[in-house]
């Protein structure tokens, strides 16, 4: 895994980060480094399989409150600061796992998660956990995936499409949404987008739209 910051204060959150990271170092597999990195490019892995991250993210205890849940975010900041595929995608499920508090969310508090995305995985768990969650409840943020749709990086571009695609899963649905982040991207000229375009319109179609 790659070098961690030191940012984290002896806090309790300093104390959760430590725990989290010791525990994702203990789930590492060097077999599966290989296989990941041909499957997704870029990442920056130790081999941990999703499954047992998720599991992780679950003994994190949930949020009670708009402070406690701050918590968490400030949580989310120390993972992704990383860069690491591990801690993102358990950062992504922690900050997941409080959906009531992530459809409050303002765009200010998340956009310092997004810049760290290199790899399609983290870029579309962080889509679909929290990022199509906060579009849902406030349609109005489909500007800020035009903004990403206009972005020199593929993957803040992505960001933009992973977001249109996952507005319609898991009982969502914001056709308006999706079409004009498609519209602004399905001629884009990188192939990874024109199919996560492809994707988006899939996922679009599976709602009559």
């Amino acid at each position: 895994m790659t070098s961690r910051p030191s940012s984290a204060r002896a806090t309790g959150r300093g104390r959760v980060l430590a725990q989290i990271r010791a525990d994702i170092d203990a789930l590492a597999d060097p077999k599966r480094v290989a296989g990941i990195l041909r499957v997704v490019p870029g990442a920056r892995t130790n081999g941990a399989p999703v499954p047992k991250l998720r599991a992780l993210a679950r003994q994190v205890p949930l949020a009670k409150d708009d402070e406690s849940f701050e918590r968490v975010c400030r949580l989310m900041d120390d993972l992704s600061r990383s860069r690491s595929r591990e801690e993102m995608l358990v950062g992504a499920f922690i900050v997941g796992r409080h959906q009531r508090f992530v459809k409050a969310l303002k765009w200010k508090r998340v956009a310092t998660w997004l810049p760290p995305v290199d790899n399609w995985e983290t870029c579309d768990q962080l889509s679909a956990e929290v990022l199509a969650t906060m579009v849902d409840a406030k349609p109005a943020l489909v500007g800020k995936l035009l903004t990403l749709a206009k972005s020199k990086e593929p993957m803040q571009r992505r960001l933009a499409v992973a977001t249109a695609a996952s507005v319609n899963q898991r009982g969502r649905s914001q056709p308006k949404v999706t079409i004009a982040v498609c519209a602004a991207l399905e001629k884009d000229p990188s192939p990874m987008i024109r199919k996560a375009v492809a994707w988006a319109w899939r996922e679009l179609a599976k709602k009559g739209g």
